[in-house]
């Protein structure tokens, strides 16, 4: 067996400055197993709190079905891991805009969170909820300053979200590969990068 140097694979380049709205793609082999292949999109960015974030692409085994009594629907809505923090709570990004009262929007057309009412609402409506909606447990969090430690070792490439129904569409490692492949060539190497650091 080969084991591969996975420093080697790290792109030592300058990230630009997070900002809300922007999308974080791990490293391929970053060590912590729940950010491995992550596509992460940032809803709070500051010097003073923080980050906040969700795991965009990493399917859990729940159904929306399973966790919330008023779905009255009967086509399973998955469930995704927004990341480590507060599992026992459900959260959601969308496209629906003023469909949802009280949505925060993060940039280019996504939005944040709402009024609960009027997304079950939208959901027993039989609605459309592929490339519309994504619900999520818990949530990924930075302490001041710790994003930047992260970037500055490289963890992390950081780009712009482009299509907002692509990020709702797109799951597991295929929203990982078409996000990086949009980064500079340079990234390229990361595509051929197996998932583990150590080769038959």
């Amino acid at each position: 067996m080969d084991i591969l140097d996975s420093d080697k694979l790290k792109m030592k380049f300058d990230q630009p400055v997070p900002k809300v709205g922007d999308l974080l793609l791990a490293e391929p082999l970053m060590n912590d197993i729940a950010f491995q292949r992550s596509v992460i999109i940032l809803i709070e960015h500051g010097d003073e709190f923080g980050s906040v974030g969700f795991v965009t692409n990493r399917c859990s085994n729940y159904n929306l079905n399973d966790l919330v009594e008023e779905i009255e629907r009967d086509d399973e809505i998955p469930i995704y891991i927004g990341g480590p923090v507060h599992r026992d709570r459900l959260y959601y990004i969308h496209t629906l805009g003023n469909l949802i009262p009280e949505s925060i929007e993060v940039c280019n057309g996504l939005f944040v969170s709402g009024n609960f009412k009027a997304m079950i609402e939208y959901v027993n409506s039989g609605a459309p909820i592929d490339g519309k909606v994504r619900f999520f447990l818990g949530y990924s969090g930075w302490e001041k300053n710790q994003l930047e430690k992260e970037l500055s070792n490289f963890d992390w490439a950081v780009t712009k979200m482009r299509f907002p129904q692509r990020l709702l569409s797109l799951e597991e490692e295929e929203a990982w590969r078409v996000e990086v492949s949009e980064l500079d060539e340079r990234y390229l190497l990361w595509l051929n990068c197996p998932s583990s650091t150590i080769l038959n």
